[in-house]
């Protein structure tokens, strides 16, 4: 039974985004071209150059040629790559990857800004262990990156973004085929705690999930209505109703709740 439940459960994704060079495309294009044919050159050279072979002052030339095309490569490598690490955007919300993945889960997120003068994203909130963190995605490294945050948060956690419409216009839109698509495992929901009563849930048939912020509900506490603003009725059975209107759902309840979860 728990297998089936597995398989049917819904799935969650993430996109990975790779950073971007900050420099001119045209840069690594143009070395990488000059240093593939010198490459190229200097290979047939040695392998099918009769006349350099002949003559000691053309042997030293695939030498040259082997060198300099080693060196345009390693320019196009420079220029071409980037620094800033991953970026992962998706289910369970924004998350920087270095080794492993740090993330803020959207109900964690308390803004998310954009800063004319770094040209960069600012997200702020708490990790998925309650420790304040902030980061910034700039938009020269991360362009597809910044489009699909903006784009998911406002679907998710609108409030919480905080970017006026003319700037908006002026980022990048969150192109449909952009970064690579990892499936996720279920959300693993045993020793999280009830967003609505701070209470650990210890079984997993007793918790409940919102599919926009990832909140977790106990079954007998599920609200009306997510703090992220979305309908909970679903998740809502006669009984658990009624077990969460003697709870109260009221949005300050909610705030207390939030408060004692990532406590």
């Amino acid at each position: 039974m728990s297998s089936k439940k597995k398989k049917n459960a819904a799935k969650r994704h993430d996109r990975r985004f790779i950073a971007q060079s900050g420099n001119s495309p045209w840069i690594p294009r143009v070395a990488g071209g000059l240093g593939a044919a010198a490459l190229g050159a200097s290979a047939w050279a040695y392998a099918y150059g009769q006349s350099f072979e002949a003559d000691e002052k053309l042997k030293v030339i695939p030498q040259y040629l082997l060198a300099g095309g080693a060196v345009l490569t390693g320019i196009a490598i420079w220029f071409g790559t980037s620094s800033e690490a991953p970026v992962r955007v998706g289910d369970p919300g924004i998350g920087i990857e270095r080794g492993e993945v740090r993330r803020i889960p959207w109900w964690g997120v308390e803004s998310i800004t954009f800063e004319p003068g770094n040209l960069a994203l600012a997200v702020v909130g708490r990790d998925e262990a309650g420790i304040d963190w902030s980061f910034k995605v700039p938009v020269k490294s991360h362009p597809d990156a910044v489009g699909w945050i903006v784009s998911e948060a406002t679907a998710r956690i609108p409030k919480r973004v905080d970017i006026s419409d003319d700037l908006r216009e002026k980022l990048p839109a969150a192109a449909p085929h952009a970064g690579l698509a990892v499936d996720l495992e279920p959300l693993q929901i045993v020793g999280r705690k009830c967003a609505a009563t701070g209470k650990t849930i210890s079984y997993e048939p007793d918790g409940r999930i919102c599919t926009r912020c990832e909140r977790v509900y106990l079954k007998t506490a599920v609200p009306k209505k997510c703090k992220c603003g979305a309908s909970l009725a679903h998740l809502r059975g006669e009984d658990e109703a009624s077990g969460a209107d003697e709870t109260g759902d009221s949005e300050a309840d909610d705030e207390k709740a939030a408060e004692a979860a990532s406590s």
